[in-house]
């Protein structure tokens, strides 16, 4: 059985695994890797591992299990560990999001490594006995249509089924890339708050099942893993009492999904914006009723105006959600050609066409809304920059309409971006500015295929290249993840905000994604604020990239 979904995009599929993974897969059809048994500790544990939806840092990973048939829809599967986290990493077939397959991957744990514990699952299969633990990958009880999964679950293990769903972020679970791909990496807690779960032992014993929406049921061999790493049971104690300083010579531009309804009080959102003490700020989920008075309102409050004079532009187009560009003690001029930025007349009506009946009203709200997106150019160590803030449509999976309409947002914006570069480095050069460079920054929602960001990635550069997507780290964490919502907890926290700039006239000198529970109590309270604000403000962190003109 297959997983591919659609073609739309496969040429691309995931970029950012690139070679890595090409060499792992090449390595599983050769046969190379071990299929089964025991994983020695200390080699798994040589390689920390930082989740960031690449496999470079998987590469001195031992495989922990390989499939016996290699046309079927699982490849392999890798382990390694640290101190709080199991570490697994497992390839496929075909280009899927992890979160939404038509089907869904069960990844069983033997938590305590003891057959006697637990039941027994999937035994026409193989099985796995004492199973006492199932994270689902793309859970099928809230399906998207077409039998297509939605999210992920952890589920406990009865006598001989599994139980109900219950959150994944109760082991803190993580999976990148959020985009589609053939090779995934996620991290379960070693010793997190799950009732009826408890800690995961000196070794766990795990098996890979995909269950088809078909009905039809492969897996990977099971295979035992052995932790290298004593567990750490202490409480966190990576959280930070200090946000990072930029470096000299450099500005700092942050985006931020403000959250549509809770922007419309926004307190909190300009104390925790304050505290990363930004120069350039991109927006995106304004409120319908964006204007010039609330957003001066907005810059205008204390926490901001102490940073310095506030400037700004907005979009035009967007219906409910707007975008927005403020700077602080800078000029900043709104681009003449994107004002409104609008489809190409006939575009939605050509693909609507084709779209499922309960889809086409995504396209009619386009048609009326146009495009969450503006352009604005500011003079950043004397060049001038277009600076474009974008919200793309979210939801859906590799291939449908969400995830059509999305490559077509990002086509629109491309040709706005160019035309707008063409004219405004002309006229930014009546102004002193010798070069021009080019920042895209948004809520990019690339849950199905990586085109809609590489549409705005591809030679987009001042010199031709593609421009580069900045890594913001998470403080107190190896992870790049800038989505989290463990309220409700259907999906995994992703990647969804993502920052594109011109590396070929900027030099990234740091960055990273600022969420309040990460800082230490004592800190979150110097500034303001409590370790909980940024939850209750919006779903989204606060995304920091500090750009240094190249001389």
């Amino acid at each position: 059985m297959r997983l591919t979904l659609s073609t739309l995009g496969s040429r691309l599929g995931h970029r950012l695994v690139g070679v890595g993974a090409m060499a792992a897969l090449a390595a599983c059809g050769a046969g190379g890797g071990t299929r089964t048994g025991a994983i020695p500790g200390p080699a798994a544990a040589q390689v920390p591992i930082e989740l960031d939806g690449r496999v470079d840092d998987w590469a001195g990973v031992p495989m922990l299990s390989q499939a016996a048939q290699p046309d079927g829809p699982l490849h392999a599967a890798w382990a390694t560990d640290d101190a709080k986290w199991l570490y697994l990493s497992f390839s496929v077939r075909d280009t899927v999001s992890n979160s939404a397959m038509p089907g869904t991957l069960h990844v069983l744990i033997d938590a305590d490594d003891n057959t006697q514990t637990g039941g027994s699952v999937f035994d026409a299969a193989g099985g796995l006995t004492g199973v006492d633990l199932s994270l689902d990958m793309s859970r099928t009880d809230k399906p998207q249509g077409n039998g297509i999964g939605a999210g992920a679950a952890l589920r406990t293990v009865g006598a001989a089924a599994l139980d109900a769903y219950r959150s994944a972020y109760e082991l803190d679970v993580v999976a990148l890339p959020t985009w589609s791909a053939t090779r995934f990496e996620l991290r379960i807690a070693r010793g997190g708050a799950f009732d009826g779960f408890g800690r995961l032992g000196r070794a766990v014993r795990v098996r890979l099942v995909f269950e088809a929406t078909s009905g039809a049921v492969s897996a990977l061999p099971a295979a035992r893993y052995v932790f290298a790493t004593p567990l750490d049971t202490r409480p966190r104690a990576n959280l930070v009492s200090a946000i990072p300083t930029k470096a000299a010579g450099s500005v700092r531009v942050v985006q931020w999904n403000v959250s549509e309804g809770s922007f419309r009080s926004p307190t909190n959102h300009a104390k925790l914006l304050a505290a990363v003490a930004p120069d350039i700020i991109l927006l995106d989920e304004a409120y319908a009723e964006t204007s010039d008075s609330t957003l001066a309102d907005f810059f205008a409050r204390p926490e901001l105006a102490a940073l310095g004079h506030w400037r700004f532009v907005y979009s035009r187009t967007g219906g409910r959600q707007h975008t927005v560009v403020a700077t602080r003690d800078r000029d900043i001029r709104q681009a003449a050609s994107m004002v409104r930025v609008e489809y190409p007349s006939g575009v939605l009506d050509s693909v609507r066409a084709t779209a499922p009946s309960a889809a086409q009203h995504l396209f009619d709200t386009e048609t009326k809304a146009q495009l969450s997106s503006t352009g604005a150019w500011i003079t950043v160590g004397g060049i001038e920059t277009l600076f474009v803030p974008l919200d793309l449509q979210s939801g859906g999976f590799f291939g449908n309409p969400q995830d059509q309409l999305r490559v077509l947002q990002s086509r629109a914006i491309r040709a706005h971006v160019q035309r707008e570069l063409a004219s405004g480095a002309t006229q930014g050069a009546t102004r002193g500015a010798t070069r021009s460079a080019l920042v895209i920054a948004g809520d990019f929602n690339a849950v199905g295929s990586y085109e809609s960001i590489y549409t705005l990635q591809q030679g987009l550069d001042v010199d031709g290249s593609d421009l580069a997507l900045s890594d913001s780290w998470r403080l107190g964490e190896r992870t790049l993840v800038s989505w989290t919502d463990p309220k409700v907890g259907q999906f995994l926290p992703g990647r969804l905000d993502l920052t594109l700039y011109s590396d070929a006239a900027f030099e990234r000198t740091g960055g990273f994604a600022f969420s309040s529970v990460d800082l230490t109590s004592a800190f979150a309270a110097s500034l303001g604020i409590a370790r909980e604000t940024s939850a209750g403000t919006a779903d989204h962190l606060i995304m920091v990239t500090d750009l240094r003109a190249r001389r």
